[in-house]
């Protein structure tokens, strides 16, 4: 029987294309229920990906006995009623980006997951590209000598005729922001785990294009407890996209671009080296093999929810100072 026997709650695009198949083609992980409000969705979804089972109520896939752990693939503002939900059920939880709308609720999720004995999980799978682990170890490495400096840029266009201007990645009392929560979260998690723990975050989040209600711009800097800074833009209104991580040290530079490209050269004395890594079959493919060699050996995970929190608490920082 596999380690990790898994229930999603909620079966919307991430699910279907990003998180649902990990959970059935990593070694001991299976997929064994589904769940959606609207049930004849859900049972296409099973049987697309496999599942045993199609639900269409929270109590009702959280009481299936066979499932140890929850894919919650909700939006944010039912992150933190679900996390405790499926903590108070007894199930290992893995809660899709960003973890919730506050700092208050990512610690009530925390310490709900603490009380039941579960693990927490967030799905920042970034860090798990074999591209930006290669990077991690070059750095460590002192291939660029010390390193002083990260830049992100990432770029792209938040197409009404793609993206419904009423979805809730716009609306902020589901969301919790605009692109800072949504893809900046991202890259605010890949930050930490190159460059370290964060001692302090100022910048932007504004609506500068868009006729939203979120901030459609973020630029921020960071300086970590090392010393470093990193410079970041995040971008929902510009028709150009780019997704670039670059870290820069005294001997030289090292760049993903673009990040989930598998793409990495190092540049030092003058020479350009080509290290691209090969990308990984599903984006959330080393999170799962990370939770099932954590229930196996008791190894920390990388995405923890205390990480999660203080993500979360770097954006607040962000929104707050401006």
């Amino acid at each position: 029987m596999a380690i990790l026997r898994w229930g999603i709650l909620g079966c919307g695009d991430v699910a279907n294309y990003k998180g649902g198949p990990p959970l059935y083609t990593v070694d001991d992980s299976e997929l064994v229920a589904v769940m959606r409000r609207d049930r004849a969705k859900a049972q296409v979804f099973a049987e697309r990906h496999g599942a045993k089972r199609a639900y269409s109520d929270v109590a009702a896939l959280l009481a299936d006995e066979e499932v140890n752990a929850i894919y919650i693939a909700t939006p944010p503002h039912l992150h933190c009623e679900h996390t405790i939900r499926a903590a108070q059920a007894g199930k290992h939880i893995l809660c899709e980006k960003p973890m919730a709308l506050t700092v208050e609720e990512c610690q009530r999720m925390i310490d709900a997951c603490r009380q039941a004995g579960v693990t927490l999980m967030i799905a920042y799978y970034r860090t798990f590209y074999p591209n930006i682990m290669r990077m991690k170890a070059l750095m460590e490495e002192g291939a660029i000598g010390d390193v002083v400096l990260a830049r992100i840029n990432h770029t792209g266009f938040y197409d009404a005729n793609q993206h419904d201007l009423s979805s809730w990645r716009v609306n902020p009392e589901i969301s919790g922001g605009g692109v800072l929560m949504d893809l900046g979260s991202h890259r605010i998690d890949l930050l930490q785990y190159l460059m370290g723990d964060v001692v302090s975050a100022r910048g932007y989040a504004e609506t500068v294009h868009l006729d939203i209600d979120v901030d459609d711009s973020a630029v921020f800097t960071l300086r970590f407890a090392s010393g470093a800074h990193a410079v970041a833009n995040i971008n929902w209104n510009v028709g150009f996209s780019v997704d670039d991580v670059e870290v820069y040290g005294t001997e030289g530079c090292l760049r993903c671009s673009p990040l989930n490209s598998g793409n990495l050269t190092l540049e030092k004395s003058g020479n350009r080296f080509e290290l691209d890594r090969v990308p990984l079959p599903h984006t959330h493919t080393g999170l799962i093999e990370d939770f099932v060699n954590h229930l196996k050996t008791g190894e920390a995970i990388r995405c923890t929810g205390e990480l999660g929190l203080k993500t979360n608490a770097l954006i607040a920082q962000i929104y707050i100072g401006m």
